[in-house]
């Protein structure tokens, strides 16, 4: 009998969304009272998200892989354009048009183009196989497709997305077979455009040498991470205790969305930190576990790139907020508030779940079988 979903997968998503609640209720609570006169308004709506990101989730699992590879293009088009379309008539904050303003809540349409442009070059190099050692007709129409998106997100401008995607999109060639030297001839063009397009915006320039030295700066562009590392300092091993934080309160900015992490390393200490980690770290394993155990080089590819996708946004954040890297805005995927990032990892994991219930038996109930422990090791 095929088990209908991956329980470690399902597992995983449920922890994260129950560490989500307690973390953003926690963190939420004063900045929601100062800003809408009501302390319960972001959690509430937090409340009303996840049920229908979970529907969203299990309806996409429902959908044979087929399908998807089918409506690939589709799908890729309306994506780019509704990425237009957000910048004719999106809502702009603090100079980012990013955002569709529905009845007061807000879509960001970069959440439903990255998991197209995963299917599209998940399509691509498993349709055609015998195209990806020219590069005229492996490499190039994939690129083509990938710049035209690079191109709709600096102009937001939305640089952390934009690295976001190319990482992956290269994951994913590299494993599908592109040529190295393909590969390296594209990053030696590409990267100088990436740093030309740093230095061209001084607040990223801000943010680079913020990261180098934030005391140098410490109430401006050094002030987030500032706070982030204090906030961690102070956790210690076990933490303040859930609710009795500091930096939350008005100290540390986006306390409930991109720097939700820092607000749990100084309630949660060290260990709630690594648990967060160890949930991440088992997450990713069964999706790669996952996408080597499938025959079909799409769905393969489709399972990489979805867990890469989730994978990566968690190290990006927690580098940055523990300034590893320089500060940048992008939730964790399942954990920070925000519903278009919700629904965009629902439909990630949708995928996943559908490939899992769509294998082969024999290969579906090996997966099954395999102990959290194996997928540790």
């Amino acid at each position: 009998m095929r088990p209908a979903f991956d329980s470690i997968l399902i597992g995983c998503v449920i922890a994260l969304l129950t560490l989500s609640i307690l973390m953003v209720g926690s963190a939420s609570l004063s900045v929601s009272e100062v800003r809408y006169n009501d302390a319960f308004r972001i959690i509430r709506h937090w409340l009303i998200y996840i049920p229908f990101g979970l529907l969203l989730m299990w309806g996409v699992s429902r959908v044979h892989p087929s399908w998807w590879k089918a409506a690939c293009l589709p799908l890729l088009i309306t994506s780019l354009l509704i990425m237009v379309a957000v910048l004719i008539t999106g809502q702009s904050l603090n100079g980012a048009t990013r955002w569709f303003s529905f009845f007061g809540l807000s879509l960001q349409p970069v959440e439903l183009l990255k998991p197209a442009i995963i299917l599209y070059m998940a399509y691509y190099m498993g349709t055609f196989p015998d195209r990806l050692h020219q590069l005229s007709s492996g490499l190039a129409p994939m690129l083509l497709i990938l710049c035209s998106a690079l191109v709709l997100l600096m102009l937001q401008p939305d640089f952390g997305n934009s690295v976001l995607i190319f990482i992956v999109c290269f994951i994913l060639w590299f494993v599908g077979g592109i040529p190295f030297l393909h590969l390296a001839a594209m990053t030696s063009v590409l990267i100088p455009v990436g740093i030309i397009a740093v230095i061209a915006e001084p607040y990223r320039v801000e943010r680079l040498l913020s990261f180098t030295d934030p005391w140098a700066d410490q109430f401006g562009s050094g002030y987030q991470l500032i706070q982030s590392m204090i906030a961690f300092g102070s956790g210690g091993l076990t933490g303040s205790g859930l609710g009795q934080g500091i930096q939350k309160l008005f100290y540390l900015p986006e306390a409930f969305t991109d720097f939700i992490a820092a607000v749990m390393g100084e309630e949660l200490g060290l260990i709630g930190t690594a648990g967060l980690i160890i949930i991440f770290g088992i997450l990713i394993m069964r999706g790669l576990q996952l996408a080597m155990r499938c025959e079909q080089t799409f769905e393969r590819l489709l399972a990489t790139g979805c867990t890469l996708l989730i994978g990566i946004s968690f190290f990006i954040n927690l580098a940055a907020v523990m300034g590893m890297i320089p500060t940048k805005g992008m939730p964790i995927p399942f954990f920070s508030y925000g519903g278009s990032a919700l629904f965009g990892n629902c439909i990630l994991m949708g995928f996943l779940l559908g490939i899992h219930r769509h294998l082969p038996v024999k290969q579906n109930n090996s997966i099954h079988h395999t102990s959290v422990s194996e997928v540790i090791t």
